[in-house]
Order: C-alpha cells, then structure tokens, then sequence
C-alpha cells in the first residue's frame, strides 16, 4: 500500500496567498474558493503546501516571492494566477501536483542539492575568514537586504560594523528611548505578506521592539484599473461593491488583529455581496456582523489608542485605529439603510475619496508608526487599508464607480 501518496490525498491544503499590484479581484476570487473548498489559509510560508501567487509584479515582487517559496517545506506546489475565471482550475492542479510523488522526490533531491552547495560554499568562505553579509546560508535571515514575506520569519538587513570571532557580522548599535544600548534592525514589511495592501512597502529601523523610523514606498508594479472603482453598473450594484469594500477592509484588520471567526464571517458576507444579483435585499446577517465586531470589548482593547491622527489630518481618517474600523461598520450599516439611491454619495466622488484616503494614508504612516511596538505596526497599517489601484487609476482617470 502506498501510505505516503493516501496521505497526500486526504491532507487538506493549506495555501499561503500573496497579491501582486492590481490583483484584487484575483485575490477575491482565490479567497472565495479556497473558503468554497474548505481550505486552510497558512499565515505563514512555512506552515503551508502551495504558495499562491494573485496577479503579475514586477522585479521586487517577484524577487521575494522567489524567497517565499524557498521558505515552504516539501510537499509544496506554486500557482500563478493572473485570471479570476483560471482560479479553480490552477487549484486543483496545484492539488494534483501535490500528490505527485515523483515530481515531489525531484523537487526535494533539487532543495537538498542546493542546501548542501551553499554549506560548502559558507564553509569555504568562513575559513578564509572573508564572510560578506549577502553570501550567509542562514534560512530567512538575508543580511543584506530581505523583504519580509511574513511577520516574524523575516529579519530585514542590517548594516553591519562590527564582527564577532568567526568573522560574522554584527548589528549596528544604537540608544534606544529608555537609554539602553541595543542592536539595530532592518525590516521590510511587504509587498509580499498576508492580509496586506498590495503594493506597499513600510522599512522599519527596530531597537527590540520598538519602531525607531518608518518609511513607506509603492510598488507600482502593473498596477491598472481598480477592481473597486472600475464598473459600469448600475447605482444600486455601485452600492453593492462599496459596501462589500468596507467589508473587505473590516475583516483584513480582523485577520491582522487575530479575530479569525469574525474575520471569517465578513469574508463569507463580502463573497455573498459581490456574488448577488441586481435588486436582491442585502443580507441581514451583516447588520448581526457588524453589531458583534461593535461590541467586542477585546478587539477595542487591542486598538484603542492606536495610530492617532489629529482633528487636522483628513476626516475620515481621524482617531485612532479603534475609531477607523467603526467607521468602516457605520459605512455598512448607513449603505444598507439608504433608502434611496440620492441619498447615497456619488460613485466619482467615492472613488476621490479612496484616492485622497491612500494619498493621506501614505504620508501619515511613518510618523504613526514611529515608537510603536512591533506588533501593533501590522494593526495601524491594516486600520488604513490603502487602496493603491484607486490612487492609480484616478491618477490616471480611469476610475469610474
């Protein structure tokens, strides 16, 4: 009896998902079906089976993809998706691909190979005593300059001026704000991490874990058209797509501050929404949703108090991160009370609105994240959800809903 391929088959996949610039649409389509099929979603590449990959980036993007994969355990299987029509069918050849056992013996034979070329290589390097940060075979820890493609599997780069016995290198070190010296830390937030914007990259200096300096940059990539803006329907469908964008944005920040079961039920709601036809009553179940993300006092707990923007910083972005995401259940709740379609903004000027929202978002994220704990760096960010393909395509004058 072949005991490995029968287990194969009956293992659940767990995919980890990355979204280049201007997949969103994509991105909802693999998340609808991996939730249609009951698949896991790995929050991190090493506890995951298939890497998917939403949409088509440019160099940066591809280059820490290239580093996701080098991350994710045998069996493994990566999918390129660049069609939401193509999402079921790459799927299952992912999942076919997974049970191929003499594909999968290659695949490792290859790794092993590659692992023990880069130990003599290190070993030649180290007795010469000439070790460059770049050439280090340390899994996850690229001295020289490593995009995070998860939070906490990813050390960033650090500049390097001193070296222990051995000739390997050392961290700056720096005061931090209490006074005690400690080493410095370079850290790439993205553009590859679960539950991020796409297309953004946050760099962080950290000293412990503190955040010392921020700065933000776009990865432009393809980006095009925005799946949010783009439509022609019809006032009451526009409607639709708003509400399931607020739905989106709520149950990412959800995922991000750990609340999987509610971030679960927006997902489900979000995929109902979209899938609707013209005319049909928006679910009440939404109303119950955003009722119990309201009254979690944890979830308040955990945010209150977070990137505060003051009364001169754009409207709809004031408070803190506890204030940002109300705004988001009281945009769901007002949508679907709207009585009529001229009581509901105007489609041109939401889509001004998301691009002002980004551009505001952007230039306030340093300053926010600056003194803040690590961990409440990934909550901030997700508070904002910047919408990088509405500034695109209303830069350009492409967005039409």
């Amino acid at each position: 009896m072949d005991l490995t391929g029968a287990l194969l088959r009956i293992a659940i996949p767990r995919a980890f998902v990355v979204a280049a610039p201007g997949s969103t649409g994509i991105r909802l389509a693999v998340e609808r079906e991996l939730r249609l099929r009951g698949w896991a979603v790995a929050l991190t590449p090493a506890n995951s089976d298939i890497l998917t990959v939403c949409g088509n980036g440019e160099a940066v993007f591809d280059e820490v993809v290239d580093r996701l994969w080098d991350q994710i355990p045998s069996p493994r299987a990566l999918v390129r998706i660049t069609r939401p029509g193509a999402v079921a069918l790459q799927l299952d050849e992912a999942r076919t691909g997974l049970c191929d056992l003499a594909a999968l013996q290659a695949d490792a034979g290859h790794r092993s190979n590659a692992d023990v070329s880069n130990m003599d290589h290190g070993a030649a390097r180290t007795a010469g005593q000439d070790v460059d940060s770049r050439d280090m075979g340390m899994a996850g820890h690229d001295m020289d300059s490593h995009d995070m493609g998860m939070a906490g599997h990813d050390t960033g780069h650090m500049d390097m001026d001193m070296d222990m016995p051995g000739g390997i290198p050392m961290a700056d070190r720096s005061a931090d704000r209490d006074g005690l010296t400690l080493d410095q830390l370079h850290v790439a937030l993205g553009p590859a991490l679960p539950y991020w914007p796409p297309g953004l990259i946050v760099r962080l200096v950290l000293q412990g874990d503190i955040v010392q300096t921020a700065e933000s940059e776009i990865d432009a990539g393809r980006a095009g058209s925005s799946f949010w803006l783009d439509t022609e329907a019809s006032a009451d469908d526009r409607v639709r797509v708003r509400v399931a964008a607020a739905a989106d944005s709520l149950q990412r920040l959800l995922s991000v501050a750990g609340w999987r079961s509610a971030a679960a039920t927006g997902c489900w709601l979000r995929d109902e929404l979209l899938a609707s036809g013209p005319g049909k009553a928006l679910d009440p179940r939404f109303v119950r949703w955003i009722r119990r993300v309201r009254r979690s006092r944890v979830l308040r707990w955990s945010t209150n108090g977070l990137g505060q923007v003051g009364l001169d910083g754009v409207a709809g972005l004031r408070g803190d991160v506890s204030d940002r995401w109300l705004r988001w259940t009281g945009e769901i709740a007002s949508l679907i009370d709207a009585p009529a379609d001229h009581t509901r903004p105007a489609a041109v000027a939401w889509g001004a609105q998301r691009a002002e929202f980004t551009r505001a978002s952007l230039s306030l994220l340093p300053a926010l994240l600056t003194g803040q704990e690590f961990a409440s760096a990934r909550l901030i960010v997700a508070s904002f959800d910047p919408d990088l393909e509405a500034l695109h395509a209303h830069a350009a004058g492409g967005s039409r809903g």
